[in-house]
């Protein structure tokens, strides 16, 4: 399993799989044992898992409580055999720091000291000499001589971690120990880490910190369920893990329509909302065709903008269809758990949601800056006068970004008494969101903004991707400025 440190690449798993048997008794086991028929369940931890970590770089393992990292961990460091699939960790010598393995509970911490140096077959001389550095790093002088078993957790991590940093291990593997202590030493093992890998050492960490994942790894592992979801650069999959660990109730579209594209999600949502057709005669059409001459407010002059959206939008056949379908005015009243999806006193039904990038196309993926577009296509049951639109901008968490309308803008042109089908939208010319699924509220309430004629809440999603590293919600333009009071010899800035 451990090699002579040759290769470019330190730890390689190909098909790595790990399978526990769980019996329900210790009878079960025997009967088991002496009989022919099993009486245990199996349980996969790790299923096909396949990675390489070069050489002298961090690679981190994230995912939720029992997705199999620990596990993952204890096969590398050769604590536990796989099951399945091969495994190389090519390292003149490597070790696993986990919280308080390996430490004889009655021991002293000295004792302690001397018993891991030992077990990597250091003579007394050398087990002497390591032991001050090791007590002065772990601060625990005034307690070196009691049990271990008497230390709290923290003491006994910055007892583990100090004895694992002053080992000399090719290949280190840590397990949670930095989300454990305070803050002070926490800094002080990610400094001893960024040591580590400046002198060419190998690191593969398991942390629910994704800080300090950020910070010092260049590759990172996602598993869940023992399996792995996403592997790659550190930016491109912690972003993807943060944005699912957001979402605490699954993604809308996911529940409701079963993994819908948009396109299904309108049609649900159209099919959600629209109410038992009435035996009222059609009502004459006020949708244009595609040669007259189509009305357009807007506060921007931008003529392309005009363009795009009319084209995205205008559908005279189908447009005509559903102003032409009779209708009653009834209440929306539906809801995901205790989150209201679809509500409103009924006079306005949204036809479909639409959100366009800046040729017109219509898209769900965006990069920060760019332009994006949310077109909202309703129909009207009954006139309804000077009605409030709006949209609202939320992460997929419930932070709530931005919730603008035409009451708050004083978009005088756009009152009136509606009777009949339009598209209202809204143009930001640079969205400045950074990486993250983001979802969008549309409603039209009442003049007076009491009520909802419709809300559909939270039902529609476009997700941003940020060319850099950025962290938070929103890109906000900056600079930034140094001020040189005093010079040191030491200095070397341009």
């Amino acid at each position: 399993m451990t090699g002579s440190s040759s290769s470019s690449v330190a730890v390689t798993a190909d098909g790595l799989g790990k399978r526990f048997d769980i019996y329900p008794s210790d009878r079960a086991r025997l009967l088991e044992f002496f009989g022919n028929r099993s009486h245990h369940k199996e349980f996969w931890a790790l299923r096909d898992v396949s990675f390489a970590v070069p050489r002298g770089t961090a690679f981190g393992v994230v995912g939720a409580n029992g997705a199999g990292k620990s596990t993952l961990l204890r096969l590398l460091s050769g604590v536990s055999q796989p099951t399945e699939g091969t495994l190389d960790v090519d390292a003149r010598l490597s070790g696993l720091l986990d919280l308080g393995l390996g430490f004889h509970p009655d021991f002293t911490g000295r004792q302690n000291i001397a018993l891991n140096c030992s077990v990597l077959g250091m003579g007394d001389e050398q087990v002497q000499a390591l032991t001050p550095p090791i007590m002065e790093f772990a601060e625990l002088e005034e307690f070196i001589e009691y049990p271990v078993r008497t230390y709290s957790a923290g003491m006994q991590l910055r007892l583990a971690f100090a004895i694992a940093a002053h080992m000399d291990y090719d290949v280190i593997f840590i397990d949670e120990v930095l989300a454990v202590g305070d803050q002070y030493f926490q800094r002080k093992c990610v400094l001893k880490i960024e040591e580590f890998l400046a002198e060419g050492r190998t690191l593969v960490m398991v942390s629910h910190d994704l800080h300090s994942i950020r910070s010092l790894c260049s590759n990172v592992l996602w598993l869940h369920g023992g399996r792995v979801v996403h592997q790659g650069p550190t930016n491109e999959v912690v972003n993807a893990y943060v944005d699912v660990a957001r979402d605490k109730e699954g993604r809308i579209k996911a529940r409701l329509f079963g993994g819908a594209n948009s396109a299904q999600s309108r049609a649900m949502a159209s099919r959600v909302a629209t109410e038992a057709s009435g035996d009222q005669p059609p009502v004459p059409s006020p949708v244009l065709t595609p040669d007259s001459e189509i009305p357009y407010y807007a506060t921007s002059e931008d003529q392309s903008l005009r363009e795009a959206v009319i084209r995205a939008v205008n559908q005279p056949q189908r447009l005509q269809e559903e102003w032409d379908r009779s209708e009653s005015t009834q209440d929306y009243e539906e809801t995901h758990g205790e989150r209201p999806i679809i509500t409103g006193t009924g006079e306005i039904r949204i036809l479909e949601v639409r959100t366009l990038n800046a040729a017109g196309e219509e898209t769900d993926a965006y990069a920060t800056g760019e332009s994006v577009t949310i077109a909202t296509t309703f129909k009207t049951l009954s006139p309804v006068e000077d009605p409030i639109l709006g949209v609202a901008l939320f992460r997929n968490d419930e932070v709530y970004i931005y919730g603008p309308n035409t009451r708050f803008d004083r978009i005088e042109a756009m009152r009136g008494t509606y009777d009949g089908v339009y598209t209202y939208f809204i143009h930001y010319p640079t969205m400045p969101l950074l990486t993250g699924t983001y979802r969008i509220s549309v409603a039209a309430f009442d003049k007076h903004h009491l009520k909802p004629h419709v809300w559909h809440n939270q039902l529609y999603e476009f997700k941003v991707t940020c060319p850099r590293e950025d962290h938070g919600v929103i890109e906000l333009a900056h600079e930034w400025g140094l001020v040189r009071h005093i010079s040191g010899p030491g200095e070397a800035l341009p």
